[in-house]
C-alpha cells in the first residue's frame, strides 16, 4: 500500500555533516521573492546513499503512488489541478510560457492522467518522484559529486551553457531566463522544465542535493511535510544521513557541508 505520513517511524537524525568534508552554499536570489513573495523552497541532501541495488519497495511504493494520483485526481487536465495551477500563474508573472515549458510535475501528472507507463530509473528517482507525485510539488535531484561551486536559483545572464539530459547540442541560456546553477552551467531550465545531463541521479549516485519547490499560503506546512517524508523514505530503503532547510524571502540562503 502506499506510504501515508505518520505510519513511518524516523530511521536516523538530521545532521549538518560538520567537519566531514566541503562547505557548499544554496541561495534564491533576492529579485524572486519581489515576483513571489510566498515562494517556499525546501531542500534535502543526502550524503552516503547505496543507489546500486533494485528496491522492490520503492518500485511498489511508486506504482501505488501513479495507481492512487489517477484515482483521487481533480479535473480532467493537468493544467487545472489546484495544486498545479499556481505553477501557470506564476510562469506568467515570471515570463514564462507555461504551455511551452510545463512544470515537472505538470509534466508527470499528465503522463499519468493519459495512462502512459511511468517511467522507472533507479531507486533514488523513483523514490522522490513518488514523493513528488504524492504532494503535486515539482522536486528534482542534483548529484552533488558533479557539480562546480554552489548552487543557486537565479536569473540567467545570458552566458550559462545547459546540456539537456539525454545528451544533444550545448546550448547557451538567455539572459534572465529563471534557473537552478552551479557556478558554471545551468542545471535546471525555465525553473522546474527540464533538468540538465550531468548532474543526473544514476545508480553511482551517492550524494545528492533535493529541492522542494512550493507556492502559496501553504508553501511552508507543505515543505515540512515533504522533508519529513523524505528524511524518512531516503534512509529507510537507501541509507545515508540527511540534512534539511527551509529557504524563505526572511531566509534566502543557506550553506551545508558535502
Amino acid at each position: 500500500m502506499a506510504v501515508v505520513l505518520g505510519e513511518i517511524k524516523p530511521q536516523c537524525a538530521f545532521t549538518s555533516f560538520e567537519g566531514q568534508g566541503e562547505n557548499m552554499r544554496f541561495s534564491i536570489q533576492k529579485d524572486l521573492f519581489d515576483i513571489l513573495p510566498d515562494l517556499t523552497i525546501g531542500m534535502v541532501v543526502a550524503k552516503g546513499v547505496d543507489n546500486t541495488h533494485p528496491s522492490q519497495e520503492i518500485d511498489d511504493l511508486l506504482t501505488h503512488t501513479v495507481e492512487g494520483v489517477k484515482k483521487s485526481f481533480i479535473g480532467d487536465k493537468a493544467q487545472e489541478h489546484p495544486r498545479i495551477k499556481p505553477w501557470r500563474t506564476a510562469f506568467t508573472k515570471l515570463g514564462i510560457s507555461g504551455s511551452k515549458f510545463p512544470s515537472s510535475i505538470e509534466s508527470m501528472a499528465r503522463r499519468v492522467l493519459k495512462g502512459d507507463p511511468f517511467p522507472k530509473i533507479n531507486p533514488l528517482v523513483d523514490l522522490y518522484n513518488s514523493v513528488s507525485l504524492r504532494f503535486l510539488v515539482p522536486m528534482g535531484g542534483h548529484n552533488l559529486d558533479t557539480l562546480e561551486g554552489n548552487i543557486h536559483l537565479r536569473f540567467t545572464e545570458g552566458w550559462e551553457p545547459f546540456t539537456a539530459m539525454g545528451g544533444g547540442e550545448m546550448v547557451t541560456v538567455p539572459k534572465g531566463e529563471l534557473v537552478y546553477c552551479d557556478d558554471l552551467e545551468v542545471l535546471t531550465r525555465n525553473w522546474v522544465w527540464r533538468q540538465c545531463e550531468k548532474d543526473k541521479a544514476t545508480e553511482k549516485t551517492k550524494n545528492i542535493f533535493i529541492p522542494i519547490d512550493v507556492l502559496g499560503e501553504v508553501g511552508r506546512e507543505r515543505a515540512d511535510e515533504i522533508i519529513l517524508e523524505l528524511s524518512q523514505l531516503i534512509p529507510r530503503y537507501l541509507g545515508g544521513t540527511l540534512f534539511s532547510a527551509i529557504l524563505t524571502s526572511e531566509k534566502p540562503s543557506i550553506e551545508f557541508q558535502i
